[in-house]
């Protein structure tokens, strides 16, 4: 027979075992959990120890189902007069709330640490009171720290570009300060001394004060943002560029047209005229090459690069492009001499009047340069050599990226940096596929392969 007091009455829920369960037998009020609970019985009664357990999962059933119920609880034998176990008192606690609310915080936590591993952030903690300073393994693999290793705080601060040492600091103080509203954004640069590597980071985090205004943590997260920086960095140089590359041929434009409109008045027949003519539409046909470049990278960008593939013959393509080239060059076509392709003429064309101009550009004084069509079953391979000044080896894997201009040996020539990045994307467009070898001081092979099957 069991018998319960008023405080565990609300552990019974509503429309539930109260209140037939009081006065009634163990066994028939706790069918669906008495292969739990009488082997406990059993073992206070017959002089075994006394049970305990906390946090212990034993549905119940209450408020008309049954539900999943967590327990604290002790089992103890009641000695009744002559000195014989009589009877169990069992004391219990529900914790159903408590447990749920720290499994709800503990995959709460999974999901951040989740969240944090698949953004890739590093985090850190800082106690300013002892100045302890603790990260994850991503921060301490950046930062040059072993995993097992605590953080020495001044080994992390030394990591710190020494160009960016002051800004930091006093970006910390500042979230630090008392009455501050503990914000923390900055980006600077680290230095991994292990393994010779820097990395651009940007930090974000937030102190936290108690009531008196006294900071008692600093924490945040950091971000791998180097290929962001660069990129950015790259854009800066772009604009830059851009807006001396266009306004050179636009002045020198409206030079001549100023000049013309004086002959006009005054000498209409002078023999300046044509001169004049000449170079206003040079400059015209630079402004239009440099709009028409940065159109394409509009277009590609937004997907809208359309191929109009048809059959025509490769190598009178290449000769065509040679002859619209104006240049003291000599050019040298190798290979095969008939070779017909499937592709978008003028994008080919537009391709190979880049790579002729580059290699007429970087070659100023050797004046050849070589065009060699190969093929095979499959494809035709284009290379355009020059044995000019030749590219840095840093420098190839980024030839074909947007906005990256080389400026070889202190030589500085003109254009955006899109030439390469645009014939990249149509060559890949014809599922083609496009490099370079280069020594410096040896000149460059460009070369660009279009498939032959009909259908590509």
């Amino acid at each position: 027979m069991q018998f319960y007091n008023d405080a565990y009455r609300p552990s019974l829920g509503q429309d539930g075992k109260h209140p037939a369960a009081l006065g009634q037998r163990g066994e028939d009020c706790w069918q669906e959990i008495w292969p739990v609970i009488k082997p406990l019985i059993d073992q206070v009664m017959t002089g075994g120890e006394s049970v305990w357990n906390e946090d212990q999962l034993i549905p119940i059933y209450r408020n008309n189902q049954l539900e999943e119920v967590y327990w604290t609880f002790s089992y103890s034998k009641v000695i009744d007069e002559t000195g014989e176990p009589a009877g169990v008192l069992v004391v219990c606690n529900e914790t159903t709330n408590s447990v749920q609310s720290y499994n709800l915080i503990k995959d709460s936590k999974k999901d951040l640490e989740f969240a944090i591993e698949s953004a890739e952030l590093g985090t850190w903690d800082l106690n300013p009171a002892t100045s302890k300073f603790i990260g994850n393994n991503r921060l301490k693999d950046w930062f040059g720290i072993a995993a097992d290793d605590e953080i020495d705080l001044q080994l992390a601060i030394n990591a710190i570009a020494e160009e960016d040492r002051e800004r930091v600091t006093a970006a910390i103080g500042k979230a630090i300060e008392k009455g501050s509203d503990g914000n923390y954004n900055i980006t600077y640069t680290i230095y991994n001394h292990k393994t010779d590597t820097k990395r651009v980071v940007e930090a974000t985090g937030k102190a936290t004060f108690d009531t008196d205004g006294n900071i008692y943590r600093f924490s945040g997260i950091l971000q791998d943002v180097t290929e962001e920086y660069l990129l950015q960095q790259r854009k800066d140089e772009f604009i830059s560029v851009a807006s001396h590359e266009l306004k050179t041929p636009i002045t020198s434009l409206s030079a001549s047209m100023q000049i013309l409109q004086k002959l006009v008045t005054t000498d209409a027949s002078s023999e300046k005229v044509p001169m004049f003519v000449n170079r206003a539409n040079n400059n015209l046909s630079k402004l239009i090459s440099l709009l028409d470049d940065l159109l394409n990278v509009t277009k590609i960008q937004q997907g809208q690069l359309a191929l109009n593939k048809t059959r025509f013959n490769l190598i009178e393509l290449i000769k065509d492009c040679c002859e619209h080239i104006h240049t003291d060059h000599d050019f040298v076509l190798k290979g095969d001499r008939e070779l017909m392709v499937f592709a978008d003429y003028r994008r080919i064309d537009q391709v190979m009047i880049n790579l002729i101009n580059n290699a007429v550009k970087y070659s100023p004084q050797a004046k050849t340069i070589e065009i060699t069509i190969e093929h095979n079953e499959h494809e035709a391979t284009i290379h355009t050599r020059d044995f000019g000044i030749g590219i840095n080896p840093e420098k190839l894997p980024h030839l074909f990226n947007r906005y990256y201009r080389v400026d070889s040996l202190g030589h500085q020539f003109s254009g955006l940096g899109l030439g390469l990045y645009i014939c990249s994307e149509i060559v890949n467009r014809h599922n083609g596929k496009i490099g370079v070898k280069s020594d410096l001081g040896q000149g460059s092979n460009f070369w660009f392969t279009l498939p032959l099957d009909y259908t590509a």
